[in-house]
């Protein structure tokens, strides 16, 4: 699969995603060093311009006082001030990090779904050809066309391979296409229960063909629904107003080494910022450790198709 949506790619000339070994979550390795010093993947290359900037800042303040002394600050409100700021940046990544788990466990059900789904209307059939391997191939095409109505893509790539030119364009074209994709479904159980397909196994295609849908609507809901704006502003007005006047409290202890404790200090800080930020949306392929959405619709597709080569 992986070939042949590279060579689709070079082919149409479609936009080729960012490269998902930079960008999607991946485990962490055992050794610490190598861990500690990952540049890939991280939002340190973020954050660094950042930094730099919050140093040459604290450098020329250092010249200013050193030149007119005639303004510092003692450091015991920092103290407090940055325990309130610690509270808040742990608020802003909780947060982020609430989002990206509950979107996983809501792909995991995804994945079981479309797996009973396929199961219960492939195996209970009659038959094995016609509208059974259509309704087959549309369960394994429904995870693709959530995945690219999540990333707000329409490029369809596997979805034409499993379904062909014609179907992928009407899916392309429609308003929504996973409820789209979902009556397409419909029509082929309406057949198969033609063919033999009984209450039950009826019964439960409707069930998890309905959880498909709850599903794509609880991944719109993350996706729609960003951290609240206000939080956002709070917590980075908080950190530039810190950071612009704690090379003032330091000035007066350490002198020059004041824009390097300046930017060690500015590193966690803008880091958890950025973590919380780019949690917010786990779908994004652009967002660090977005979900591997692709692996897991490839999985899916693997799994339902299987049963068809089975037979």
């Amino acid at each position: 699969m992986l070939s042949l949506t590279k060579t689709v790619w070079k082919e149409t000339g479609l936009r080729k995603p960012l490269d998902p070994v930079v960008l999607t979550n991946r485990g962490e390795v055992k050794n610490f060093f190598r861990t500690a010093l990952a540049w890939k993947g991280t939002v340190t290359p973020r954050v660094i311009p950042r930094v730099l900037i919050t140093a040459v800042f604290s450098v020329l303040v250092v010249w200013w006082v050193e030149t007119f002394p005639v303004f510092t600050l003692p450091m015991t409100p920092f103290e407090y001030s940055g325990a309130v700021l610690g509270l808040l940046l742990v608020l802003r990544v909780n947060a982020g990090l609430d989002r990206w788990w509950e979107a996983r466990k809501i792909w995991g059900s995804i994945v079981n779904q479309s797996r009973n789904l396929a199961l219960a209307g492939y195996g209970y059939s009659n038959i094995k050809t016609g509208p059974a391997s259509k309704f087959l191939r549309w369960v394994a095409a429904w995870p693709h066309i959530m995945r690219e109505s999540l990333r707000k893509e329409k490029n369809l790539i596997e979805v034409t391979h499993l379904l062909g030119d014609v179907e992928a364009e009407k899916v392309r074209r429609s308003v929504h296409m996973p409820t789209y994709a979902g009556s397409r479904m419909i029509e082929y159980v309406r057949e198969l229960r033609k063919n033999g397909l009984d209450d039950f196994a009826f019964a439960q295609v409707e069930r998890e063909r309905a959880l498909l849908i709850d599903a794509i609507g609880a991944c719109e809901r993350i996706r729609n629904t960003p951290i609240p704006f206000v939080l956002a502003v709070k917590t980075r007005r908080f950190i530039l107003l810190f950071l612009l006047l704690l090379p003032f409290g330091l000035t007066a202890k350490v002198d020059w080494f004041t824009p390097l404790i300046v930017a060690l200090v500015s590193y966690p800080l803008f880091s958890l910022d950025e973590i919380g930020a780019e949690l917010q949306n786990p779908f994004s392929p652009r967002n660090l450790s977005h979900l591997p959405l692709n692996d897991i619709c490839n999985t899916i597709e693997s799994n339902v198709m299987s049963l068809e080569k089975s037979e």
